[in-house]
Order: structure tokens, then C-alpha cells, then sequence
């Protein structure tokens, strides 16, 4: 069974109604999902983004914090001593950071964007935790840059705006 790891703009559709969302929500079903693993770095990002968007779309403080208590709960169930996390954190540690700086030197001329610092620390994750798995790990990301990068580093990509059929 293949593994997933998510990208922050992947990820915050399970806790925000938009395109995607059921297709990441059904994946993420308690009883059956797979491992989904997350980089550290979405703590900040999932959060960013959720009041960014709540903001943006005019909902009520409540409805945000709400969103954001659900995403810190399933953070907190991610223990990697429990039987179940929800998601496998991967710490960004400084090689994370050398191989982030390192992809930002080869994609820094890609058409039409180049890699985001950001992005590259995602992208360094996926790899790391890629490396180490006999199975497959896929991306899921809605970002346009990453969509693009991500399978020059040897990754199926599902964008969850627009999913496989199954």
C-alpha cells in the first residue's frame, strides 16, 4: 500500500470546505487511511492558512478557531509512540535544510516559476522519508510549482482539485 505525504496546501482541505476536500478527507478516514506524513513545517503553514482563508472569505472567528482546534487535535494524535498517529511529522532538521537550500540551486531556473523556499523544504521532506520506504510514497499537493517539480524528483503527484478515478 502506498504512503502519502501532503503538502501544506494539500492538507489545510481537510479542515477548510474547498475543491479537494472530499477526495482528502475520504483518504484520510480514520479506520482505513494510510500513513500520511506531514513536514513540520505545516504546524505553521496549515495554521497561516486557515486564517488567511477564513479571513479572506469572511467567516466567523468561531468557524476559524474551530478549523484550527482540528488540525492542532489531529497534530497532538501524531505521537509517533501511538499504535494510530494521524500523520507522521518529519522533523526539519538541518539536512532537511541542505537538501531544501540544494533544490532551490537546481530548480532556481525553472519555467514559469522556480522553487520556493518553502516548497523546497517540502519537497527535501517527501525525500527524505521517499529514501527510506520500500513502498511508494506519493505527493499530494495543489500547488501549481510543486505539481511540476515534484516528479523530477521521482514522485507520483496527485493534485487532490482534480484526483485520479479510481
Amino acid at each position: 500500500m502506498p504512503s502519502y505525504f501532503f503538502d501544506s496546501s494539500a492538507i489545510v482541505k481537510r479542515y477548510h470546505r474547498e475543491p479537494g476536500t472530499a477526495w482528502v478527507q475520504e483518504l484520510c478516514e480514520p479506520q482505513s487511511h494510510p500513513p500520511i506524513y506531514l513536514s513540520q513545517l505545516a504546524e505553521v503553514e496549515v495554521v497561516a492558512a486557515l486564517r488567511r482563508l477564513g479571513r479572506n472569505n469572511g467567516l466567523h472567528p468561531s468557524s476559524i478557531a474551530a478549523m484550527q482546534n482540528t488540525f492542532e487535535r489531529h497534530l497532538s494524535l501524531s505521537d509517533p509512540v501511538r499504535a494510530f498517529p494521524v500523520y507522521l511529522l518529519v522533523t526539519v532538521s538541518p539536512a532537511i535544510l541542505s537538501l531544501a537550500a540544494a533544490l532551490c540551486t537546481q530548480y532556481w531556473d525553472m519555467r514559469p516559476y522556480p522553487l520556493r523556499s518553502l516548497d523546497a523544504i517540502q519537497l527535501a521532506c517527501a525525500i527524505a522519508v521517499a529514501r527510506g520506504m520500500p513502498d511508494e510514497l506519493i505527493f499530494v499537493t495543489s500547488d501549481t510549482r510543486l505539481s511540476a517539480i515534484a516528479p523530477l524528483e521521482g514522485f507520483q503527484v496527485i493534485n487532490p482539485d482534480h484526483p485520479p478515478h479510481p
